[in-house]
């Protein structure tokens, strides 16, 4: 690959990832603490669409509805989470809550204006995160974004009001379904929008589990299990006290984007990394976000071990392997066993390929899995030269093999790291 274009990807990756800092708007100005991300938002919204779409009479394009899903909100990076309420609310913080717990309703001329400023303006974000890929990729975004836009396709229509459903769920998670609570707003607004059958239902299972307070099995409560990921930070930040860590679906968005990016030009099945890329760590909602240096961190020598790589034998790192495996294999099929059989199989065999390498989209997944790992750490590692870098710097020797993810990797060592590495300064 091109040195150029590498550099033009890893950019592109680093830029949507600026997505797991942004906070949407709307929670932002309700006051909700700690309120979700883009990045997180999305990462629901793609598996969500996934699992409901697959539904659908006539049969959806699964993998254009999990791309569209992964774009929707991308070019919120330069253009903010821009809500139908832009320009619209008063100072005031209590005024604002009391407009902001009803759907906003315009005249028809009004709302026209206000769309296509919003339009153009994201437009011209879009263009700008995508303007130093190469034409045929900014092109498959582009598309995907104007189809979820423009509404010009079935995909199109579903991930949209997919997306409206999913911040709706949010809502009632923050809020409950409490009287004269903001979460009414987000009802008016997917009464005016959805129409999908599937959907439908699917706000119905809602309504009974929130409103009728009524025990609901299925894909809703696989997809309230799966939203916790959105406030689970990832145990090899925590160990490493980062302030603010990366979430386990913060990541999960990036890992899917960068595999759709990535895997476009290897020989290899795209939908089923984009898949994959979604599962990769479901099973952390049970099994938790283990390390391989679980076992070996008393307190009084933790800041010493997390400095390098763990060696294991060869022995060593199959009983560690078979051990976490059965672990996340019985968590992956506890939170899959709400959903349809069929879907549960290709979850947990997909899931497997990846853990066990033992397919080529496997292996390509699973080093992504990493290498986007790494491209966090070193980040962390800009921001402070104390943070334990050489670990990941081992690690990635032991992990990355393939030919194109390596130059990849050398790209971003080259940007992170010093141009001389001594690793003694690393002690």
């Amino acid at each position: 690959m091109e040195v150029r274009y590498i550099k033009n990807l890893l950019n592109f990756l680093i830029e949507v990832g600026k997505l797991k800092k942004m906070p949407r708007t709307g929670f932002v100005w309700l006051g909700i603490k700690n309120p979700e991300t883009i990045a997180q938002h999305t990462y629901r919204v793609a598996i969500m669409n996934w699992i409901l779409g697959r539904k659908t009479k006539p049969q959806l394009n699964i993998g254009r509805v999990i791309k569209m899903s992964l774009v929707h909100d991308l070019c919120e990076v330069y253009a903010g989470d821009m809500t139908p309420y832009w320009g619209l609310l008063p100072r005031d913080k209590e005024k604002r809550k009391e407009i902001l717990k009803r759907w906003i309703r315009l005249t028809k001329k009004v709302k026209e204006r206000k769309e296509r400023g919003k339009f153009q303006k994201e437009k011209k974000a879009l263009q700008k995160i995508t303007k130093n890929l190469d034409l045929s990729l900014k092109k498959e975004i582009t598309d995907c974004w104007l189809d979820y836009e423009r509404l010009f396709s079935k995909e199109g229509r579903f991930v949209k009001q997919g997306d409206k459903v999913e911040t709706l769920l949010q809502a009632l998670e923050y809020w409950g379904s409490q009287p004269d609570s903001p979460v009414f707003g987000w009802w008016e607004e997917v009464e005016d929008l959805v129409d999908n059958p599937i959907l439908l239902e699917f706000l119905e299972k809602i309504e009974k589990k929130f409103y009728h307070r009524r025990k609901i099995n299925g894909e809703l409560e696989c997809l309230l299990e799966i939203g916790k990921l959105k406030n689970m930070p990832r145990r090899g930040w925590v160990l490493r006290r980062v302030k603010n860590p990366e979430t386990i679906a913060e990541h999960g968005f990036l890992l899917a984007m960068a595999s759709w990016i990535l895997g476009r030009r290897q020989k290899l099945n795209l939908e089923k990394i984009l898949k994959m890329s979604l599962i990769y760590e479901l099973c952390e909602v049970y099994a938790g976000d283990a390390t391989p240096y679980d076992e070996l961190l008393p307190s009084d020598r933790r800041k010493v071990i997390l400095k390098r790589w763990p060696r294991f034998s060869k022995k060593e790192k199959e009983r560690r392997f078979l051990k976490d495996y059965k672990e996340e294999k019985k968590a992956l099929e506890k939170i899959t066993s709400r959903l349809p059989l069929i879907l549960k199989k290709e979850i947990i065999s997909l899931w497997d390929e990846c853990k066990r390498r033992q397919t080529p989209e496997g292996r390509f997944v699973n080093q992504l899995y990493w290498l986007t790992t790494y491209l966090q750490a070193l980040q962390y590692f800009k921001k402070d030269k104390k943070f334990p870098i050489l670990a990941w710097y081992e690690q990635m020797r032991e992990f990355i093999e393939d030919s194109e993810l390596l130059k990849l990797m050398e790209e971003m060592e080259k940007k992170y790291l010093p141009k001389q590495l001594n690793f003694d300064s690393f002690n």
